[in-house]
């Protein structure tokens, strides 16, 4: 119990000393716990829509829930993710909330008392507690904002712009915000929040690599009296209101995002090996997470965990690789189905020189795809037996499947993965950079309760349920650049000082890599805690020679969530935070 006390009163300073350390430099690599905001080439129209800009952004997901009143639901009433851009004149924001009773709550005069999105910024990233100044005490220091925005403004936007919570000093003028229910998915409920902010009103220089604080909050009321429940991206605290320094933060990162997704290039001399594990050099790809919903007899009850995959995609000049992180609470195989996509499966779709020729129009024999477009099914149940169904995921039997390779593991909690590698001679794909291609992702999701059949299905550009037939409702990707990884070697001999450094990857799943370094040699303890304080792991516990070390850390046996790691020797204390997500 002393151990969780003494953790949760350092939880405040290890995200301030974390956020110090990240922001000394601005031109070093960003660490991995800041949410970066990429720049978009186009600017959004602020109308509560998922433009086709926003779906090549990736979601942000709220992964802190706490409860003031009765318990959360099943995930339906509280569930929430966000995507955010920049352009050289303003910040934008897109939230979700899935919600399946939405309440108003008209009697109360507070906008976190009803159902409502919560905005922090801090655009300088001063990170200044409850009562340092210049931060006044039960309050926030001067250019830190807290927007609220209650879903009951919803068709009177304009007319609220004043009530949502900018200090007087700021202007809002060219701000915008729109309000809209539920019209980019189908039968999910809730409602989603747009905004524009210039970043002259909030003095944000529109310069890659400026940090800036950062939390979203969603206040949720199930019975229309009161708030029952929030979501937070970063701090489960309640005290974001008045406190900037439990914030986390966010950098105007110098990823440009355009309507056509960028499959970036693995360097030369790494290798990636297909084994259904995800290899370091997929966190360097652009994630293409899902952004359409359709049901078809089942209920997705919660986007995050019922239902969801994140697909990296990268090349080189052979192959063209691809990993599925799927998130699933209920895997059905349903054997009985002939159809794979009458099962837990992954849809892949290719149009390698990006024809995009419609249903029906030649060549394109209606009914089917045009020659050279390709529809891949891979369901669950190949696991083990991948090679044996090599010929039964989709290829047209003109594509060879030679140097075909695809391998399907499960993860410990909620989901699995998917690996494949397919020769770009295959596909008739030129290793060129710029060339562009059809792409589309589908995730075929079957729970208990959908007899034996499909339930319900996600997308990544279309919702329609036509892209096996129809290759001119699918996206377009072109093969991106190099990646540049940013390594550096470590050199033990000129060790002088004490350093915890961010764990990679980060998010992980399940395993991560530690990196700490000592002056001189001594004992050494490494630990990782929970939320609450509670050791749920000793990493190293013995004496240690000076200089930089590395220890691998598994949580195959732990659950989704934030945890803290811990190092301590005679005179150090060094604390960092990391995120598993399986």
């Amino acid at each position: 119990m002393a151990t969780a006390k003494y953790l949760l009163l350092f939880l405040g300073l290890i995200l301030i000393v974390g956020i110090v350390e990240a922001g000394g430099t601005k031109a070093a690599k960003v660490s991995n716990d800041i949410y970066q905001i990429p720049k978009t080439n186009v600017a959004p129209v602020i109308d509560g829509l998922l433009d086709q800009i926003w779906k090549t952004v990736d979601w942000n997901f709220q992964r802190i829930y706490t409860v003031d009143g009765d318990p959360a639901d099943s995930g339906t009433g509280l569930t929430g993710m966000s995507k955010a851009m920049w352009d050289d004149q303003n910040l934008y924001i897109l939230v979700y909330n899935q919600d399946d009773v939405i309440c108003d709550n008209p009697a109360q005069t507070a906008g976190w008392q009803k159902d409502a999105v919560e905005i922090y910024i801090d655009a300088d990233n001063s990170k200044y507690p409850d009562g340092v100044a210049p931060d006044p005490g039960g309050g926030l220091a001067p250019g830190d904002i807290q927007l609220t925005i209650p879903h009951i403004y919803m068709g009177a936007e304009a007319a609220n712009l004043a009530n949502i919570g900018f200090p007087a000093a700021i202007p809002t003028t060219g701000v915008e915000f729109i309000i809209t229910e539920d019209d980019n998915v189908v039968s999910l409920g809730g409602w989603w929040l747009e905004m524009k902010i210039p970043l002259d009103n909030i003095d944000l220089p529109a310069v890659a690599g400026t940090e800036i604080g950062w939390e979203l909050q969603q206040d949720e009321s199930d019975d229309n009296t009161a708030r029952t429940g929030m979501s937070k991206w970063w701090s489960p605290s309640n005290n974001s209101w008045t406190n900037a320094s439990i914030w986390g933060t966010a950098v105007l990162s110098d990823r440009v995002v355009d309507t056509t997704l960028e499959i970036r290039k693995v360097p030369s001399g790494v290798s990636i090996t297909i084994d259904g594990q995800m290899d370091e050099i997929y966190q360097h790809a652009n994630p293409a997470t899902m952004n359409l919903y359709r049901v078809d007899g089942g209920v997705i009850d919660n986007i995050m965990f019922d239902a969801f995959v994140t697909t990296y995609a990268l090349w080189d000049d052979t192959n063209y690789y691809l990993f599925f992180d799927v998130v699933d609470d209920d895997i059905q195989d349903n054997p009985a189905q002939t159809a794979g996509w009458q099962k837990d499966a992954v849809e892949f779709y290719i149009d390698a020189d990006n024809s995009k020729y419609p249903d029906g129009v030649a060549p394109d024999p209606g009914g089917g795809l045009a020659p050279g477009d390709i529809q891949l099914t891979i369901p669950h149940i190949y696991m083990g037996v991948e090679a044996a169904n090599l010929a039964n995921i989709g290829f047209p039997a003109a594509i060879p499947t030679t140097g075909v390779e695809f391998v399907i593991t499960e993860k410990n909690e909620g989901g699995w993965n998917l690996e494949l590698k397919i020769p770009l001679d295959n596909i008739d794909l030129p290793a060129v950079e710029g060339t562009q291609l059809g792409f589309e992702v589908q995730l075929d999701e079957s729970d208990v309760d959908n007899a034996g059949a499909r339930g319900a299905m996600e997308k990544w550009w279309n919702a329609s349920n036509n892209s096996w037939t129809d290759a001119s409702i699918w996206g377009t990707a072109y093969l991106g650049p190099e990646i540049v990884t940013g390594v550096e070697p470590k050199n033990p001999s000129v060790v002088s000082a004490y350093k915890l450094e961010q764990n990679y990857p980060n998010p992980f799943n399940p395993s991560t890599k530690i990196t700490y370094s000592i002056a001189k040699t001594e004992r050494v303890k490494l630990a990782v805690y929970n939320i609450l304080g509670t050791k749920v792991a000793e990493l190293v516990n013995g004496t240690e020679g000076a200089g930089t070390h590395t220890v691998k850390f598994s949580a195959k046996n732990l659950s989704s969530g934030v945890y803290f790691y811990k190092l301590e020797t005679g005179n150090t204390m060094l604390m960092k935070k990391m995120m598993l997500l399986k």
